[in-house]
């Protein structure tokens, strides 16, 4: 006798267990905290733009998500060496002139959910990015939803240990601050 065939579709029902609202939720966020606000776009050239923060005179480039390469940021180690999460940083702000990498990941976050193990990557990737592009000093740092501030202390304790900075979206001053950070380093 044979057995019927069962549905291998599988449901997740946790609570905050991703989904559509992920996206949404995440990308909103992403909307709210964006620094386009803060700058001059001066050239756009396919996937990034060049930029002067304001109150800067320093050059920037800018890109989002990667989604093109940017020509003089090709990574050093072949496609079977770079790390999973190491392809798309949500953002990235390059001083070309300093040779100063800016790697600036957003994550917001609302119910329950494995969120707090991605803050534990935050050495490897960094490190990792410096693999990829070697002629560049890398600044791997956050901007992170309130939600983190309880729910993963042991992982901001390990941040601040590691020197790598994070920034609250819902601080008033929080652009002026990412600004003041990426421009003087």
């Amino acid at each position: 006798m044979s057995a019927s065939p069962k549905s291998s579709k599988t449901v997740n029902r946790g609570t905050g267990a991703g989904g559509a609202a992920t996206n949404t939720n995440g990308l909103s966020f992403e909307v709210a905290t964006d620094l386009a606000t803060e700058y001059k776009t001066i050239e756009t050239t396919g996937g990034y733009k060049k930029i002067i923060f304001n109150g800067s005179d320093s050059v920037f480039i800018t890109t989002k998500k990667a989604k093109q390469r940017v020509p003089f940021l090709t990574p050093s180690r072949p496609k079977e060496l770079q790390a999973h999460g190491c392809k798309l940083p949500d953002e990235c702000y390059i001083d070309q002139e300093k040779k100063v990498l800016f790697i600036f990941e957003k994550k917001s976050q609302k119910g329950s959910g494995s969120v707090c193990e991605k803050l534990q990557t935050a050495d490897f990737k960094r490190k990792h990015y410096s693999k990829l592009f070697p002629q560049y000093s890398v600044v791997y740092f956050y901007c992170l939803s309130d939600w983190f501030r309880e729910k993963c202390k042991a992982e901001l304790e390990f941040l601040d240990e590691i020197g790598v900075r994070v920034f609250w979206g819902s601080d008033k001053e929080y652009k002026k601050k990412v600004v003041e950070f990426i421009t003087g380093y």
